[in-house]
C-alpha cells in the first residue's frame, strides 16, 4: 500500500520522538510547515501517536511527549516478562539454525549502533531480537500486545542505552549460547534475567533523565 501524507508526518515525528525530552510540547502547525503538508495529515499522525500513548494529550493545550511515570514503565516490564517467557517456552524447540542466524545478526547490527554511536539502530535491533520469537509462535494479539509495550518507552530509551549497550548484548550472547546448547531451562532463566536487569537499567536512566 502507497503510504499517505499522515503515514509519512507519523514515521517522521515518531522518529523525532526518540531523541524528544519527556514532557516537550509538540506543536501540530510547526510540523506541518516543517514537512510542508498541510494541518490535517499532521494531526491524524498526532492523534494516532496519542492513541498509542506515545503523545499525551491535555485539553486546550496541546500535544506532549508522553511522561511516564516508574509504575507505569514497572507495568511495562511486568507485561513483557508474562508475554516474553511464555512465547520462549512455546517456541523453544522451533528455534532452528536459521532462527539463531537472525539472532546473532541483530546483536551484530546492536554493536554496530554502539561502536558508531547510533542508538538508533541499537534500539531497532533489540526489539528485532526479542520479536524473532514472537514472530514465530505468530500469534497476531501477541504481536500487536508486544509491538505496542515496546513502544511506550521507546522515547526514553536513546539515553538509557548509551551508558548500558554493552551489558545488554552480552546478556542476548548468553540466551543465545544457551539455545545453541538446546537448555531450555538455562535460557529461560537467562531471559528472564536480561528482562529483570533490563528493567533495572531503565529505571536507573529514567531516574538519571
Amino acid at each position: 500500500m502507497a503510504e499517505t501524507l499522515s503515514d509519512k508526518a507519523y514515521n517522521i515525528i515518531k522518529e523525532d520522538l526518540i531523541y524528544a525530552d519527556k514532557g516537550s510540547y509538540l506543536s501540530i502547525r510547526e510540523y506541518a510547515d516543517k514537512l510542508e503538508m498541510s494541518y490535517t495529515p499532521v494531526r491524524e499522525a498526532f492523534l494516532r501517536l496519542h492513541k498509542e500513548g506515545l503523545l499525551e494529550l491535555v485539553p486546550k493545550v496541546g500535544f506532549f511527549t508522553a511522561r511516564l511515570n516508574l509504575n507505569e514503565v514497572l507495568q511495562i516490564f511486568q507485561v513483557r516478562e508474562c508475554v516474553e517467557i511464555f512465547v520462549f517456552k512455546k517456541v523453544f524447540n522451533l528455534l532452528t539454525e536459521e532462527h539463531i542466524n537472525l539472532l546473532e545478526k541483530c546483536v551484530d547490527e546492536q554493536r554496530h549502533g554502539l561502536e558508531t554511536n547510533n542508538i538508533r539502530e541499537y534500539i531497532d535491533a533489540d526489539e528485532k531480537f526479542h520479536s524473532i520469537f514472537i514472530d514465530i509462535y505468530n500469534n497476531q494479539y501477541l504481536i500487536n500486545l508486544y509491538k505496542n509495550i515496546r513502544e511506550q518507552y521507546l522515547i526514553c530509551s536513546n539515553k538509557i542505552a548509551e551508558s548500558h549497550s554493552e551489558v545488554a548484548i552480552d546478556e542476548h550472547m548468553q540466551i543465545i549460547q544457551y539455545i545453541k546448547c538446546k537448555d531450555l531451562e538455562k535460557a529461560v532463566s537467562a531471559l528472564s534475567s536480561h528482562i529483570e536487569n533490563a528493567w533495572q537499567r531503565m529505571k536507573d536512566g529514567y531516574i538519571r533523565v
